[in-house]
């Protein structure tokens, strides 16, 4: 709970110096907050990790905070480090819609963990770089914002772990399951959450945008 709180750090700054983004951002953190819930409950505490809660249960409140915090800094972090901004919509009569996506997230992802009996990590990783790839044919003007929103995440992640792992040195190796991960460690942080953060980054970073059809520009411009 206190490292998902450190994500509200962000978060928070993001909301008040950029009014602009705001509905994005509750869009995308109330989106992200649920699916956090959901890919918990039946993909990540089965093989990837089991934190605890303050409920006691798999899964958690802290799984909401984490997917809200971070769904609403991934959609924005581009826009507001790079001083961008929304604007006109673009054409995208061809593209798959917004949930279209999410469904054939979903439907990768599981396909890959339950049929294929793939890791969650794998079944994830592979799921959202597909999901990448259709988003890329169809908006290849958001290619920019998507690998600089993987990058800014992922690094914006230290923060829940670095405040965990000051607070409990054994939280590491008591939550991940690392008969089912790599075993490689980035900085005291499992080589897989750098992974997937990025990725989340790379698909939800520029997702309202598709989603609404719209570009970014600069500020000043």
């Amino acid at each position: 709970m206190v490292g998902a709180s450190m994500l509200f750090i962000p978060w928070v700054i993001f909301f008040v110096v950029r009014p602009d983004v705001r509905r994005e951002m509750l869009v995308m953190s109330f989106l992200l907050g649920v699916l956090s819930v959901v890919t918990a409950q039946y993909w990540w505490t089965v093989d990837w990790w089991k934190p605890e809660t303050i409920t006691g249960t798999i899964v958690g409140i802290e799984d909401f905070l984490i997917g809200f915090a971070s769904g609403g800094i991934m959609t924005v972090a581009y826009e507001v480090l790079f001083r961008k901004r929304l604007y006109k919509s673009v054409s995208s009569v061809r593209a798959p819609g917004p949930f279209t996506l999410l469904l054939l997230l979903a439907f990768i992802t599981s396909w890959l963990f339950w049929a294929a009996h793939l890791t969650s990590f794998w079944g994830s990783t592979l799921a959202m770089a597909a999901v990448a790839s259709v988003l890329f044919y169809f908006r290849k003007d958001l290619f920019l914002n998507a690998v600089l929103s993987g990058i800014l995440m992922a690094g914006i992640s230290l923060l829940f772990y670095f405040t965990v792992m000051s607070l409990s040195p054994e939280w590491i190796p008591k939550t991940y399951q690392f008969e089912t991960l790599s075993g490689i460690l980035v900085l005291g942080v499992p080589a897989e959450e750098f992974v997937f953060w990025f990725l989340a980054g790379l698909v939800f970073g520029p997702f309202y945008e598709y989603w609404q059809g719209k570009r970014t520009r600069n500020i000043s411009t």
